[in-house]
């Protein structure tokens, strides 16, 4: 390639301006050149013909001379004539006008030579006298006077064939000048416009294929020149534009594989602290799982002294609400003497068992009402409430604090160190403290109200965690801490719902079986004093108090299966309306009824304590109706009014109808309607008439809705 002080350093384009310039002057010079001498010739071709014309003349003056036809006046006036025309051609300015103005040139000496002839030798032969005489003198002297006209003619001739030929030597010198200027152009276009553009095009096809270490040699201070450096130049910004790029898509691709992997352990993360409990397996997988990712030396999760995965279950052990299994012992074995006692014969009855009886009655009454029954009761309701109970004690979050790691520390004696009691520092905390010095980081596992532990990491070799890491680990701390909340929550809420429905048990079994219960109890007492003293004071005999008894004891049984089909209903988990849909079922099997059942409810709508309050007043009002009422259709409609968004509940039968009389002994039926339609903050409305049937109606406004 050529270098810089190759070129010069004036512009190409006015060197290539110059060489045009300079071929256009020659030809231009060529051209003017050929018409002067064109022109030039042009009056020295008049010259030589006027030349011409003198010897002709000549010849003529002689031919009258001797012409002896003519008569001597006649060839004197003629010889005149003919004289003065020669003289007048021999000073004709197309003759005059070719003589160069130079003294010593050869065609004026030749032309001054004529003249001379003439107006000296010639002319005075031709005078009258010599004409008379014949013109012998002019006769004589013609041959060498025509002989210096041929010279003059000659000398013009050859002057003419000079500038001809002048102009043919100047026509080739400009014809080689021109094709030297053309050649030298060409060259010069060659070299310093074909080639750098070449090297142009070459470099700006690299540069288009994706070359960016493309150069161009044709640098300089002509306009290619300074082309080709800011090519160079702008080649050079590409291929640094491109390594930077290379390297930000490089350190993107690297970014964007940190990216993925970052969601994927924090995807992996949610999906295993997405259970219903977290366990201390779930967290050490975690854990695991964490170390693999960031090549950790080790990871440890201490929840001392705030939480822990494997605490005591949460279900009372000691004071609190006794269990269905523990409490049905006083209740079921009163009940049972009962139903026996009930069974045998008055004669059989002595004062022992009836004091055993009242006493039984008056002892277990109160705490039967808080309790559990044994039995069939409370196997129905062991199978609804063990589930609540075991759910909110299995894996539950207790008060004795877990520190767990992937590696178990050991002490100096090469024993696993184990977490010691909590209250006092972690044991395992300070042996990683103590073997790793210096290479820990420790992030709180926290939320916006509440700090649960701290999450350590052990880097691999002392080698600090990437910018990208921490950020990272930050998000795996909170997010431990949200699973952590979650669960906390999770686990308040069911014992919320254990409480609730403990609550509902109880208010279920004061509404019902109490009444029942304290029903015997009076029984009982009255059987007391009839058997004391017996048929005194007008007192029914031990027969009919028994009878009665027997009644109350049937109903408390009643009453006891509908609590259990009621529970076992709800805690199904499939609704109001699959417990209202058995619920009809039930009835229909008791009998040839009609049912119809009209539920309009949204899903949901309802809270568990509502959906039991109204599940037991529909099968009050169906068991009046079937019991009481004799009805043989029925129709049970559920749905929401429009106007005032208040939940309707209606039951409609064919029956006889209320009577106006007084309820029987024993029968709280619609007392405790109206109890469960206060406690829902709605009304209950009855309409009956004698032989038309009866309606009853709830009214209430739902809670759930009254927040929304």
């Amino acid at each position: 390639m050529p270098s810089n002080s190759a070129y010069p350093r004036h512009s190409l384009l006015l060197t290539i301006g110059l060489l045009m310039g300079f071929i256009l002057a020659l030809g231009l010079a060529a051209m003017i050149g050929a018409m002067l001498v064109a022109q030039v010739n042009q009056g020295m071709a008049s010259a030589v013909n006027q030349s011409g014309t003198l010897r002709m003349q000549s010849y003529r003056i002689a031919a009258v001379l001797t012409d002896s036809s003519l008569l001597a006046r006649e060839r004197a006036e003629r010889v005149r004539q003919l004289a003065d025309e020669l003289e007048q051609r021999l000073a004709s300015p197309r003759l005059t006008e070719a003589l160069p103005n130079a003294v010593a040139d050869p065609l004026r000496i030749a032309y001054e030579q004529v003249a001379e002839r003439w107006h000296q030798v010639m002319r005075p032969a031709l005078k009258a006298e010599a004409i008379a005489s014949g013109g012998f003198v002019y006769r004589a002297q013609v041959d060498a006077f025509v002989e210096q006209i041929h010279t003059l003619v000659r000398v013009l001739e050859d002057r003419a064939e000079q500038r001809i030929e002048g102009l043919a030597w100047m026509l080739a010198g400009a014809l080689v000048l021109t094709l030297l200027a053309v050649l030298v152009t060409l060259w010069l276009l060659r070299r310093r416009v074909v080639r750098p553009l070449e090297a142009l095009l070459q470099c700006a096809d690299q540069v288009r294929q994706g070359d960016f270490s493309a150069r161009t040699g044709f640098v300089g201070e002509d306009e290619l020149g300074r082309l080709g450096a800011a090519m160079n130049l702008m080649t050079r910004g590409l291929w640094n534009i491109y390594n930077e790029l290379e390297e930000r898509v490089a350190e993107k691709t690297r970014d964007l594989a940190r990216s993925n992997h970052s969601l994927q352990l924090l995807y992996r993360t949610s999906r295993a602290l997405d259970g219903a409990m977290i366990s201390d397996q779930t967290l050490r997988a975690v854990l695991l799982d964490l170390e693999r990712e960031f090549k950790l030396a080790s990871v440890t999760l201490c929840l001392r002294d705030q939480c822990s995965l494997r605490g005591a279950p949460t279900g009372n052990t000691g004071g609190g609400q006794p269990t269905g299994d523990a409490i049905g012992d006083q209740v079921g074995e009163t009940v049972g003497n009962l139903t026996v006692m009930a069974s045998a014969p008055p004669q059989r009855m002595n004062r022992a068992r009836f004091t055993l009886i009242r006493d039984s009655l008056g002892d277990s009454l109160g705490d039967a009402i808080g309790d559990a029954l044994d039995g069939e009761l409370g196997d129905g309701l062991g199978d609804g409430f063990g589930d609540a109970r075991s759910t909110a004690s299995a894996d539950s979050v207790g008060d004795s604090g877990l520190c767990i790691g992937t590696r178990q520390p050991l002490d100096a004696e090469g024993t696993p160190i184990s977490a010691n009691p909590p209250g006092s520092p972690c044991a395992i905390c300070a042996a990683v403290t103590t073997a790793q010095n210096g290479s820990i980081i420790a992030v709180a596992v926290a939320d916006q109200d509440r700090r649960y532990g701290t999450l350590r990491v052990v880097c691999r070799d002392g080698v600090p965690l990437e910018s990208w890491q921490q950020p990272l680990l930050e998000a795996l701390a909170t997010q431990l801490a949200t699973a952590l909340n979650l669960q906390s929550r999770i686990r308040e809420s069911r014992r919320l719902v254990l409480h609730e429905e403990r609550s509902i048990l109880a208010r279920e079994l004061h509404d019902s079986l109490a009444q029942s219960l304290s029903y015997l109890k009076i029984q009982a007492m009255r059987l007391d004093g009839a058997i004391k003293a017996p048929a005194a004071n007008g007192q029914p005999s031990p027969e009919a108090i028994l009878g009665e008894l027997r009644e109350g004891i049937n109903s408390a049984y009643r009453q006891l299966r509908e609590l259990l089909t009621t529970f076992r209903l709800k805690i199904d988990g499939q609704g109001l309306r699959a417990a209202l849909a058995q619920t009809i079922d039930e009835f229909r099997a008791r009998g040839d009824l009609v049912i119809r059942l009209d539920d309009q409810l949204p899903p949901g709508l309802l809270s568990p304590n509502e959906e039991v309050h109204v599940l037991q007043i529909v099968r009050e009002a169906l068991s009046n109706a079937t019991r009481h009422a004799r009805a043989r259709t029925l129709k049970v409609r559920l749905d929401v009014d429009a106007d005032s968004q208040a939940v309707r509940v209606e039951i409609r039968d064919d029956g006889c109808g209320i009577r106006s009389t007084a309820p029987q002994r024993g029968h709280y039926g619609l007392s405790i309607m109206r109890e469960r339609a206060c406690s829902l903050g709605g009304e209950l409305t009855l309409d009956s008439e004698a032989g038309k049937g009866t309606r009853v109606l709830l009214r209430f406004r739902s809670r759930s809705r009254a927040q929304v």
